[in-house]
């Protein structure tokens, strides 16, 4: 087995380093370490990296801007197991570990919104890497606890709660259950920052039509402004009071099985393009972890 580490996003894209089993190699800035990473934003000495029992141990260094694997920042001068595939980020500069991390990690750093080159002279950058390593987190931490989940609803209330925190501008989040038969509504299950007078007008059933039907995401960034949007969703946005919306659909082996609804009642833009792909990959997600609890009820006991 071949141990690497790869440089994802920054300086030095796709070049990879090969590791030793049971050696510690040293990365950062300086030119002493076995990797030299040329970030101005890394450590001299930033982390070292060990493979033990064919698992990677990750140790940051007391490193300045830290480093943040496996959905966290890691505590300083603790050896610490990193998985293959998941994000190292340090500085401006984004790693992986093992053989098919670049071809596994690329959608994911996508959606988590390092579609392009960091520049280091880019204005807000502090703001900019604080929010990628908040959605890393988010996908990381949301990986884990779909899976343990042990039927629907806790599938449900864990996508809800979760995306509501990492979503600010939103004022509502739905699942939208579908029967896979009729096409219909099943159920609702919602969070709101204020009162609800009517559940069922929690969300706008032509957005979602229209997600389900496409099946892809819909998004209406501002109401009032919108473009090829068709009359009838334009019509009964304005009729809601809605003035930005977004749905993406939940869609299984099994078929379509719900939607992500999120809205912002008075700020237009209430999400960007990179939350698209963010909810994109939280509906594969949660269509995942609702095939795996459908598979292991047709299993049954014994």
């Amino acid at each position: 087995m071949d141990y690497k580490l790869c440089i994802l996003v920054g300086k030095g894209k796709c070049q990879s380093f090969e590791l030793s089993p049971g050696k510690e190699h040293t990365v950062g800035r300086h030119s002493e370490n076995d990797i030299q990473i040329t970030d101005n934003n890394v450590s001299r000495n930033h982390f070292k990296i060990q493979i033990r029992r064919n698992k990677y141990f990750i140790t940051d260094l007391n490193s300045k801007n830290g480093t943040f694997a496996g959905g966290k920042d890691l505590r300083p001068g603790i050896a610490t197991e990193v998985k293959e595939g998941s994000p190292i980020v340090i500085g401006m500069t984004i790693l992986g570990l093992g053989e098919i991390c670049e071809s596994c990690l690329k959608p994911f750093l996508v959606s988590a919104g390092f579609n392009s080159e960091l520049s280091e002279e880019e204005e807000d950058i502090d703001f900019r890497v604080m929010s990628i390593k908040k959605n890393l987190e988010f996908i990381y931490n949301i990986t884990n606890s779909l899976m343990k989940s042990k039927d629907l609803e806790e599938i449900s209330n864990k996508l809800l709660n979760n995306i509501f925190d990492l979503l600010k501008r939103i004022d509502r989040c739905v699942i939208v259950f579908i029967n896979h038969q009729t096409g219909e509504v099943d159920n609702i299950i919602y969070r709101s920052r204020t009162p609800v007078d009517d559940p069922k007008k929690v969300y706008n059933r032509e957005l979602v039509e229209q997600a389900m039907i496409m099946n892809k995401p819909v998004m209406v960034k501002d109401s009032d402004n919108f473009g090829d949007l068709d009359d009838k969703i334009t019509e009964s946005l304005h009729l809601m009071k809605i003035r930005s919306a977004m749905c993406v659909p939940i869609v299984g082996c099994y078929g379509a099985r719900a939607a992500i609804y999120v809205d912002s009642l008075k700020r237009p833009n209430g999400f960007r393009t990179s939350d698209a792909a963010l909810l994109k990959d939280i509906s594969g997600l949660a269509a995942l972890a609702m095939d795996n609890l459908s598979l292991q009820n047709s299993c049954g006991p014994g």
